[in-house]
């Protein structure tokens, strides 16, 4: 290859280079601007798996273990403390029962979703990972709550539920990993704090 043409190679080599790096600033720039969430593909923030599927009688199961998995007793509640990689508020309970983990954070500690990511997605999720249901559609292993926008820490809650308390269904039992003592298997009223009924998008019947 003569000198005209190794200089000729170069340029055309060094202008994809510097096309590749504006594209992808421009890229990062227009994702900030927008407030759209980058998701890390490589490194210490990449998802460790994708939402998996789980049986109702297996997810009611794991459910009640944290009835007695401190010495006996329940799990005490916080935002904060993990268990088994599983935080130890309400949605990292229900991603617990549901078998939902979604990834690790830069220092090495476990991400579960919270009751806002539930339902709009994020940390690794592409999309939420529930849907909304009518009163009428809930089977064990289904949650209610408050979730979505504005639920973020102590103004969002999940449940699960288990089955109705009556006949005329205008009480449900529930598990719930709450702050009044952890975990709870108890009754509430359907117009209990005004909460909605979900089901997750990969529950398996059985």
């Amino acid at each position: 290859m003569n000198t005209t043409a190794k200089r000729l190679r170069l340029s055309v080599i060094t202008g994809a280079l510097v096309l590749t790096a504006g594209v992808g600033a421009a890229e990062g720039a227009n994702a900030s601007a927008s407030g759209r969430q980058v998701v890390h593909t490589t490194g210490p923030q990449a998802p460790i798996r994708p939402a998996i599927a789980s049986k109702r009688s297996v997810v009611m199961a794991r459910a009640r273990t944290w009835l007695t998995a401190r010495g006996g007793g329940p799990v005490p509640y916080s935002q904060s403390d993990y268990l088994g990689g599983w935080r130890t508020d309400c949605s990292g309970y229900v991603s617990m029962a549901w078998n939902l983990r979604t990834g690790a954070s830069p220092t090495g500690r476990p991400i579960n979703h919270n009751t806002d990511s539930l339902l709009r997605g994020g940390y690794g999720t592409p999309g939420p990972v529930v849907k909304p249901i009518t009163w009428g559609r809930l089977k064990a292993g289904d949650a209610i709550g408050f979730l979505g926008a504005g639920s973020i820490g102590d103004a969002g809650h999940v449940m699960l539920f288990e089955k109705w308390a009556n006949p005329v269904h205008t009480s449900y039992w529930v598990y719930e990993q709450a702050g009044d003592g952890g975990t709870h298997h108890r009754t509430h009223p359907v117009s209990y704090n005004g909460y909605k009924p979900y089901r997750y998008n990969l529950i398996l019947e059985g």
